[in-house]
């Protein structure tokens, strides 16, 4: 699975496979391993980082891409 940006996915017309969201990064981490396993799913791409230092808090949210079969 390989990082690529949104205009890159939108220009070569990848299908959107699904989306991780969650709070912990190291979670994110993980799935996007297990994720790997998915012949489907070539792509991944960071789409917001949100985070408030106030409360220590922050949101991921991350895509998934392949190609429509």
């Amino acid at each position: 699975m390989q990082e690529i940006s949104k205009k890159y996915a939108k220009d070569k017309h990848l299908k959107e496979m699904g989306i991780i969201k969650d709070t912990d990064m190291s979670k994110i981490i993980l799935k996007l391993e297990r994720l790997k396993e998915n012949r489907d799913i070539k792509y991944y791409c960071m789409e917001f980082i949100i985070f408030n230092p106030v409360r220590d808090v922050g949101e991921i949210e991350v895509s998934l891409w392949g190609y429509s079969k």
